[in-house]
């Protein structure tokens, strides 16, 4: 396999809009997060239909889909999310048969698998649900969360793993230079090291708010360095991933209004924060866009014709709102624009060959 990188999106409004007008091309493969029963309260359509059409319209040779049991429902998790959560993500039959009615999908889709224990009273849940769905789809992932590797591990040594089978290590908040990923290495080598493998883990976390961002300023918390090391001999990953440039939220419900936009550098690999003085979503018309249009960075991409500026949505996008075009009252559209310009500088800096 070529591919070089694995954007993690979920089913949400504004990633799955960049899902059906961004094109991933030949080394870029998306892993959806399906974390509701539908996209929307409001659509009549089934799940098999919402998710099915989704995954038709992504511009990518494989699509993953996953069930994520990193989730931790609380009074504030959205309850949308809690709810599917208890119904579906956590329980195994239930799990199993929501990826099993996409077989018509086999082709292009992936399913997403990963240890249920102790979440679940059933006992080797990986085994359960590969046994189930290896018959459906030629290929499978595993996603082993850092957290819970022995478990996993344990259960993953009694399987016979095919070709095209693929696994995804999930740092969750540790870094990959931590002595633990080295062992976990190890493990993986002695039994699974002939298997396409992929590492992942959000650059930005969860205590990043925007109300917190210095304006025009690098986001010192912010650490893409997964990008640079996961190929590394010591770590010898075959790809990485990562939530696009933006974190891996929360999920709660609600949420005030909070203007600001982080914003991807590729040429030094580092994030950009933006945001107004005031609470108000005027501020990124009047104090955000010009700020990241006005930057040196970006300046200096328009005046070289950088690759990075050109046919990328999320920058002309930027320029659409700033040039009074489109409303620039709408917060989610900032997530947007970060997720398609994060998405685009990858792809180019793939093509570049940098990885």
């Amino acid at each position: 396999m070529e591919f070089k990188y694995f954007p993690v999106l979920r089913a949400r409004q504004q990633e799955i809009d960049v899902l059906q007008k961004f094109d991933f091309g030949e080394q870029m493969v998306p892993l959806i997060e399906i974390i509701k029963e539908k996209d929307r309260k409001d659509n009549q359509r089934t799940p098999l239909e919402i998710y099915s059409d989704i995954i038709l319209k992504v511009k990518a040779k494989k699509v993953l889909i996953d069930l994520p049991i990193y989730i931790t429902p609380k009074v504030s998790t959205s309850a949308e999310v809690r709810t599917f959560f208890l119904s579906t993500i956590s329980r195994l039959d239930e799990r199993i048969a929501f990826y099993a009615q996409f077989s018509a999908l086999a082709d292009k889709l992936i399913p997403v698998i990963s240890i249920l224990e102790p979440i679940s009273e059933d006992r080797e849940t990986l085994i359960k649900q590969y046994e189930s769905l290896s018959g459906i789809f030629p290929q499978i992932a595993f996603r082993i969360y850092n957290e819970r590797f022995d478990a996993a591990f344990s259960q993953m040594q009694d399987l016979a793993l095919r070709d095209d089978d693929l696994i995804i290590y999930d740092l969750e908040k540790n870094n990959i230079t931590s002595p633990i990923v080295v062992k976990h290495r190890k493990f993986l080598d002695a039994i699974f090291k002939d298997k396409f493998q992929i590492v992942i883990r959000s650059a930005i976390n969860t205590e990043i708010q925007n109300v917190n961002l210095e304006h025009g300023e690098v986001i010192g918390q912010a650490d893409n360095s997964l990008k640079d090391l996961f190929a590394l001999p010591q770590y010898h990953f075959n790809a990485f991933g990562d939530y696009a440039g933006v974190k891996r939220d929360d999920l709660n419900a609600g949420g005030g209004i909070s203007p600001g936009l982080v914003f991807f550098n590729p040429d030094e690999n580092l994030y950009y924060g933006y945001r107004g003085p005031t609470k108000n979503l005027a501020e990124f018309e009047t104090t955000i866009i010009p700020a990241v249009l006005d930057s040196g960075y970006v300046k200096e991409w328009v005046t070289n014709g950088s690759p990075y500026v050109i046919d990328n949505l999320g920058y002309d996008r930027l320029l659409n709102i700033g040039s009074g075009n489109e409303p620039s009252k709408n917060q989610a559209k900032y997530k947007w624009i970060s997720i398609m310009h994060y998405l685009h500088s990858i792809k180019m800096l793939i093509n570049a060959g940098a990885f």
